[in-house]
């Protein structure tokens, strides 16, 4: 299941549409976060974010995620992959 939590955020999403895509409970979902966020696979999106390793205006997916320009971790925060979790899924 963390697999396919780490392979559907390729794409940066919030909680509820991840929870919504993988058919989990948000609760659920929320602690499964926080241990691939423990471990350096996933972070928050938003500008400059550690997770992003960028600003908004030079990232790939800006056309894709719902933080695009949020400076501050946004009021709903939005899951990305970050380099290490990329790096997992391409093994």
């Amino acid at each position: 299941m963390l697999r396919r939590v780490l392979e559907e955020l390729e794409r940066p999403q919030t909680l509820a549409q991840l929870a919504a895509r993988l058919g989990v409970e948000s609760g659920v979902l929320w602690g499964m976060l926080e241990t691939l966020e423990r471990r350096g696979y996933v972070g928050l999106a938003y500008s400059e974010s550690a997770a992003c390793g960028t600003a908004c205006t030079a990232c790939n997916l800006k056309n894709l995620c719902p933080a695009v320009d949020s400076e501050v971790p946004p009021p709903t925060p939005v899951w990305r992959l970050t380099a290490k979790g990329r790096r997992f899924l391409a093994e």
